[in-house]
């Protein structure tokens, strides 16, 4: 609890820990309701947060992930169709000499290669995995992905759910797994010689248009097609499209029905903001970028705990419906909720925190609150 309130309180070093420990409200925040003021113990320490952290195994680890889905099927709404699930990849820097820490030539530095899988109406992180800084997007998750479908669709049978990444993803043993699970995808398709031919004549009507009113031009269309590695052709939406530098041909590959345009601009660009957006989240606001531990399954759990300090941004978010903080980012969550002046008095029975009557959140610290734990009082003094 102590990790990750500081990790979301904006504290994600392991040596804030030393100042911290003595801090009164993250003292109180970490212990039970009925807990006097006098019995708040001294948190832990540095070293202490050391050692806690370098003593995790292989099993707990799998029974970490495993708890981000059950805690996602236990939370989620049982009326929201169908279930988006965005999977996408971020690099993660390094500077030391951590385990598989790899240079690759197209980063041009030493990093890891964590994965995000999130849904994407709630931005849930359900799936963190920590890789190695050498990893293609799409490698090492066929494993993760082929289990987290059948766990959601264990729990509802009849759920539709929908994958949607970028080109990294496009493998033919993902889209195996998402054919014989019956689950619909669109994903993102890198080109080649046979799609360029096929989009040719397409991209010609744009290129006019352009030339014509100086404005982007685009067309949709989908074909079929199948790789070599294909065992049956696959549907390709097109988008044909002149910009000032020139042709911007995309593709997606999608099992999708609706038309080229709509999978295209109504769903498959969404996942810039529901899916780079979380990462970006992550990165800024969590800090999750930190792994400084030698050992890579030590980073892991880092990993975790910056995904537990993330949902508990989200439930804060979440209580904060219908106040001008409901779409806030992590980062400002934290400047007008948690890092507020107050002055905090302790006594033997209690901990009183007094905000100025002047913070400029005072209805939104109520509603929040009241929303989240009742039995607190707000006083603004």
């Amino acid at each position: 609890m102590q990790k990750v309130l500081q990790v979301a309180a904006g504290y994600e070093d392991m040596n804030d820990s030393n100042y911290l420990r003595h801090d009164p409200i993250l003292k109180m925040a970490c212990t039970q309701p009925d807990e006097k003021a006098k019995d708040l113990k001294v948190l832990a320490s540095q070293p202490t947060m050391s050692r806690w952290e370098n003593q995790i195994t292989p099993e707990e680890i799998k029974k970490l992930r495993k708890y981000f889905v059950e805690h996602f099927i236990a939370h989620y709404p049982k009326d929201c169709q169908p279930i988006i699930l965005d999977i996408d990849g971020w690099y993660a820097q390094t500077y030391g000499h951590q385990q598989l820490s790899l240079f690759p030539s197209y980063y041009g530095h030493k990093m890891y290669f964590p994965v995000l899988i999130n849904e994407a109406s709630t931005g849930y992180p359900l799936i963190m995995q920590l890789r190695a800084g050498n990893s293609h997007s799409g490698k090492e998750i066929v494993g993760i992905l082929r289990w987290l479908i059948w766990r959601i669709k264990k729990a509802w049978p009849n759920q539709e759910i929908i994958i949607r990444g970028d080109a990294g993803f496009s493998l033919p043993e993902i889209l195996r797994i998402c054919e014989r699970s019956q689950v619909k995808f669109a994903l993102g398709f890198s080109s080649n010689a046979v799609l360029k031919r096929k989009i040719e004549n397409l991209l010609e009507i744009p290129r006019v248009v352009y030339h014509l009113t100086g404005q982007k031009a685009r067309l949709f269309d989908d074909v079929y097609y199948a790789g070599q590695t294909w065992s049956e052709p696959r549907r390709i939406v097109m988008k044909a499209e002149w910009l000032e530098k020139g042709a911007n041909p995309r593709f997606v590959v999608t099992n999708l029905e609706e038309e080229a345009e709509v999978v295209y601009d109504k769903f498959y660009v969404q996942r810039g903001e529901s899916s780079e957006g979380r990462i970006k989240e992550f990165k800024r606001g969590i800090k999750a970028d930190r792994l400084s531990c030698h050992q890579f399954i030590v980073n892991q759990f880092r990993l975790f705990l910056s995904q537990v300090s993330y949902i508990l941004m989200l439930e804060i978010r979440q209580a904060a419906q219908g106040t001008k903080l409901e779409k806030a980012q992590v980062s400002r969550l934290r400047e007008s909720l948690i890092k507020v002046a107050s002055k905090v008095t302790n006594s033997v029975r209690q901990v009183l925190v007094k905000l100025a009557t002047g913070c400029p959140y005072q209805e939104e610290i109520s509603i929040i609150s009241e929303r989240l734990c009742s039995p607190v009082s707000i006083i603004f003094n």
